[in-house]
């Protein structure tokens, strides 16, 4: 074999490597969307969002969400587990974790609670599989929050929103929820700012609006 040929079929292997694992990327679970501010109700009340833009169902079980003060498991209670309802996440579908109970979207029922906050200040979060493996973050790398308001800004209390759910995490990947495309009540029956267990507003606009 002529090592032109040679070169030629590593570069269609490698070529091949490169596309199903693009593939793959684009088709994992994701951390799509952070209320790290919490609710107009209370700051206290928290939620995370996961989405899975596949075409198949996933299976939780083993699987970690993790930052630098807690551990959440899928499928045990313990650590900052309170209470799990559910471990798999069907395909487009999406899964609510829920710290302290219930009620803190009070219109929604959760599928996982948690125990344990988010400062203010920024935290970067890992997805992780049954096998230790990384599988997605959220605000990787960076010291504060990429977007998401507190009660200074408005919309008060708005949420982190992953714009497109089949890119990686980063800055031009995440914009704060417009306060317009909202879905659920607080403990209070407040307007959530956020669209827990729906498509984000950030989503539907960059669809609506395609770049270029």
């Amino acid at each position: 074999m002529c090592t032109k040929n040679l070169v030629a079929i590593l570069i269609t292997v490698a070529s091949l490597v490169v596309v199903t694992t693009s593939v793959a990327l684009s088709q994992t679970v994701v951390i799509n969307e952070i209320a790290w501010a919490g609710t107009e109700a209370s700051s206290s009340d928290e939620w995370i969002e996961l989405y899975n833009p596949s075409e198949e169902p996933v299976d939780l079980s083993g699987w970690t969400l993790t930052s630098d003060k807690w551990v959440i498991r899928f499928d045990t209670v313990g650590e900052a587990t309170v209470e799990t309802r559910r471990t798999t996440i069907a395909a487009h579908g999406f899964f609510l974790l829920e710290r302290t109970d219930d009620e803190t979207i009070l219109d929604i029922p959760a599928d996982l609670i948690y125990k344990g906050s988010l400062p203010n200040s920024g935290a970067t979060l890992y997805l992780l599989d049954q096998d230790g493996e990384e599988v997605d973050t959220a605000n990787a790398f960076q010291e504060e929050w990429i977007a998401g308001n507190a009660s200074q800004h408005e919309p008060i209390y708005a949420s982190m929103e992953r714009v497109d759910p089949t890119k990686a995490d980063s800055l031009s990947n995440w914009r704060t929820n417009d306060g317009i495309t909202a879905c659920g009540s607080d403990a209070m029956g407040n307007k959530i700012n956020g669209t827990p267990g729906a498509k984000n507003a950030a989503a539907l606009d960059a669809e609506a609006n395609p770049p270029g």
